[in-house]
């Protein structure tokens, strides 16, 4: 841990109104924890030496997995782990892009205590979980008012969400419609089994009832993909209305001519943006072949 984190607080809210007062008070030098692995990534490279409150919580309830009408609904709180064994996951291939992110994250110990929220808010592209959850169309619900704001737009670059002044995250929303005939893929591809992604995908895709046409994806790429994760949306019109086995061929060339209209990716001392733009077009055509074998 960098030497320059010293924080002067660890405070333990109540309720959500005393959480939401905490956060007011404190401002921009309080962080919310809960299983403290983002904050420890984050501390450890001497980047929350301005930090003075710890908030701790776990107390408040929010650790569940919820099934409704409309929403799969998953606390803040939620680990990692109680997420990835859940048998509301589990049971619909709409959902299978997160249970592949979760199975790709390691080490155990990690996934032990990483909550849902705390890879949302950390905001960093190379993450697996938030790449998972954005092609899946999630939302983002913060307390104290219960507003709801899509995740794309909640996540706004590198460590910046929309967050107001005493509000905090206190649900993910997954949508539940079209189930029948809609499945999901994750994948990455990192230097090691434990390392950040230098390019992920999720992949979330419906077919028609008829032929097995394709009639709409979401398609996201993380890694060292810019600020935030990318959604492509040159291959996702260029896919429409494909057939899964028939044209299954045609995806190569796709992703060989659309995907370089979606993506910029960046070099640095782990890759350069050409390799990763070759990952890229391996590693969108997998998982999506993967998402739609499965719808």
């Amino acid at each position: 841990m960098s030497l320059f984190f010293k924080p002067k607080s660890y405070l333990v809210p109540k309720d959500e109104g005393e959480l939401s007062k905490i956060l007011k008070e404190y401002g921009e030098t309080a962080r919310i924890i809960a299983g403290g692995t983002g904050i420890y990534e984050i501390a450890h490279r001497g980047l929350l030496s301005d930090i003075e409150a710890l908030v701790d919580i776990r107390d408040l309830g929010l650790s569940y997995v919820k099934r409704e009408s409309a929403y799969l609904r998953i606390g803040a709180a939620t680990t990692m782990t109680t997420l990835f064994h859940s048998q509301e996951l589990k049971k619909e291939k709409k959902f299978q892009a997160i249970v592949d992110a979760l199975g790709a994250i390691q080490p155990l110990q990690v996934k032990n205590v990483a909550t849902i929220a705390g890879a949302v808010c950390t905001a960093l592209p190379f993450f697996d979980l938030p790449v998972a959850l954005l092609s899946l169309n999630a939302k983002v619900k913060t307390g104290p008012q219960d507003k709801t704001k899509a995740l794309s737009d909640f996540i706004k670059g590198y460590f910046a969400i929309d967050l107001e002044p005493g509000e905090f995250v206190s649900e993910i929303e997954i949508p539940t419609k079209d189930l029948e005939n809609s499945a999901s893929a994750f994948q990455k591809f990192a230097i090691t089994h434990d390392d950040w992604a230098l390019i992920n995908c999720g992949v979330s895709i419906s077919l028609d009832k008829g032929n097995n046409k394709v009639a709409n994806s979401t398609i996201i790429f993380g890694g060292g993909v810019g600020e935030k994760p990318v959604r492509a949306t040159s291959v996702e019109k260029a896919i429409e209305g494909m057939k899964i086995k028939e044209d299954e061929s045609k995806f190569k060339e796709i992703f060989e001519r659309e995907i370089q209209k979606d993506l910029e990716p960046i070099s640095d001392i782990r890759s350069s943006a050409e390799y990763r733009m070759r990952l890229a077009k391996v590693i969108g055509r997998r998982t999506l072949l993967q998402a739609a074998n499965r719808a």
